[in-house]
């Protein structure tokens, strides 16, 4: 007589017959490019798209971190960073659910909104020369006022600072006279987002996903702002 058929359903999870890393036990989805690391993987969206998921599992949760565009410098003022969402421990279900990335604005205007989940991180201000930057996710630098941040206070909350006056673009910290915000570092994602546009003699355009556009006083060049970005992570083994 086979010896399984003597054994009750407790002693085969015992022997690892119902364990979690099998692949039934994890989110099964596709969309964006898809990475991995450590037990995580990783979908990341840099382009609208959409997320679409297969499966999940009872207890299966997925973490995200959504980014709006960059607002436009105009002329000598720096653009405020997309605003920035970011979930963690959510619930999803099986479908499509549609991916809105936010382009940044071009120069002398503000950045476009990032959608997903029914969240919305709002675009950043365009910066303003003449005047009082333009509100956003966060706040343009502006010759008499910053623009005012408008995330945190927003139906999907999250992160977003002021811009200054005296030209620096809001980020992930509010923006100081002619410095702009600090990116935001996200612990759970590792990585840095939505930094202020400057006004200064180095900057070369924004190198971070949803940044605000600066100015470079050297050659007298504003830039415009990068576009957002959607980062989904949920444990895969």
């Amino acid at each position: 007589m086979p010896v399984l058929s003597t054994v009750g359903a407790a002693s085969l999870r015992a022997f690892g017959a119902f364990r979690q890393g099998t692949a039934a036990g994890f989110i099964s989805a596709t969309g964006g490019t898809i990475t991995t690391s450590g037990n995580y993987k990783y979908h990341t969206f840099t382009s609208s798209g959409t997320f679409s998921v297969a499966s999940v599992p009872s207890g299966r949760t997925i973490d995200y971190i959504l980014v709006a565009g960059g607002g436009g410098a105009e002329t000598s003022a720096g653009g405020g960073a997309g605003g920035v969402v970011e979930k963690l421990a959510q619930s999803i279900s099986s479908g499509s659910f549609a991916v809105t990335v936010g382009t940044g604005g071009a120069v002398g205007a503000s950045g476009n909104n990032s959608v997903f989940n029914g969240q919305t991180a709002l675009g950043g201000g365009r910066g303003n020369s003449s005047g009082i930057g333009a509100s956003g996710g966060s706040g343009g630098g502006g010759s008499t006022g910053g623009g005012t941040a408008l995330q945190p206070t927003s139906a999907s909350g999250g992160y977003g600072y002021a811009g200054s006056t005296g030209n620096g673009g809001g980020g992930g910290s509010a923006a100081s006279s002619n410095n702009s915000g600090d990116p935001y570092f996200s612990t759970t994602f590792n990585a840095s987002y939505a930094e202020g546009g400057p006004t200064d003699s180095i900057h070369e355009g924004p190198s971070l996903p949803g940044s605000g556009g600066g100015y470079n006083t050297t050659t007298s060049t504003s830039y415009a702002g990068s576009n957002g970005v959607l980062v989904v992570r949920y444990l895969y083994q």
